[in-house]
This record gives C-alpha cells, structure tokens and sequence, in this order.
C-alpha cells in the first residue's frame, strides 16, 4: 500500500529486506565513527525477513523518483500500541522530510487501529528527540537498554500525544 500522489514521495509498506538493510546500514554507519556502533549494523536482510516471517515487524518507507530514501520496523507487539525503530533517513536525502513522512504513516495506521505510536530513542539522540516531539510526541519514560552490540544505552521511550491536543 502507498500513500500519497506518484509525483511526490510516497510511503510504501511493501518493502523488500535487502533494500531496508542497504538503508539502514548507510543511515546508522556514522554511529560507528562517533564510537557508539548501532545495533542496526548487525541487522540482516534475513533478520528481518525472519521477524516478518513470524509477524512481528514490518517495514515502511519512503521512496522517491522511485529510490528507496529512508525506512523504519514497526510492529504492535506491545499492547495498544504501534512501536516504530531503526528509522533511517539516507545521510543524502536528510532535512527532506522523510521522517516525518514515515511518522504520519505509522500514526495514521497506528490511530486508525485504535493504538498508539511510540518509540525508543537513544537520549544523546536529541536532534531526533527534537523532531519526534515537533511531530506530537513527548517523552514519557527514561532507562537504558542493551543494543544488540551488548552496549548499554541511555534512551527516551516517546508516545504519540498528537491525538489527545487534537481532542482538547
């Protein structure tokens, strides 16, 4: 399913693994050069044909002049809620509002099924903290978590409150 006119980006939830990973990997790779390798790198397309094997994940992403720019998994594990992770913009197409795009999506999808978007987010990750919070988002726990590195990271869990401002 796509959404959005052919001349425009669009948001595509029919995305193939190999091309998730080769976005993903160019996306999260400056982690890498900051000392703090994201466990993103260590995904497989065959990891993510495996989580949507058994219906855990899915992909979304946008594509535009028909190229794969950025992508996110998404999944609903949690109850009442649509968690989105490894959201990743190519380092070329970033300030175009590919993100934002895929957020809406998911918040779409997510509010039309009666759950909620959340995420987790690195906490030293504040440019992205920033723009999830611009998009309706706010920040409603902290802890840490082990990467598939075995890094421990500090990270922000956020909610979508978009929906409670509109109902206020």
């Amino acid at each position: 399913m796509m959404l959005r006119s052919s001349t425009s980006p669009v948001v595509d939830f029919s995305i193939d693994p190999v091309d998730a990973i080769e976005v993903m990997h160019q996306s999260f790779a400056e982690y890498s050069l900051k000392g703090a390798p994201s466990g993103a790198m260590l995904e497989t397309a065959e990891t993510l044909r495996a989580c949507i094997a058994d219906g855990t994940t899915r992909l979304a992403g946008v594509r535009s002049n028909g190229h794969l720019q950025a992508v996110t998994k998404f999944s609903n594990t949690k109850p009442g809620t649509v968690a989105f992770s490894r959201l990743a913009v190519l380092p070329t197409c970033r300030g175009l509002g590919y993100a934002s795009l895929l957020v809406r999506a998911l918040r779409e999808l997510a509010t039309a099924q009666g759950l909620v978007l959340t995420c987790t987010v690195r906490a030293e990750e504040t440019g992205n903290i920033a723009l999830y919070e611009h998009l309706g988002m706010e920040i409603v726990s902290s802890g840490t978590r082990a990467s598939l590195t075995g890094r421990v990271v500090d990270v922000v869990d956020m909610k979508d409150i978009s929906a409670r401002r509109t109902r206020s």
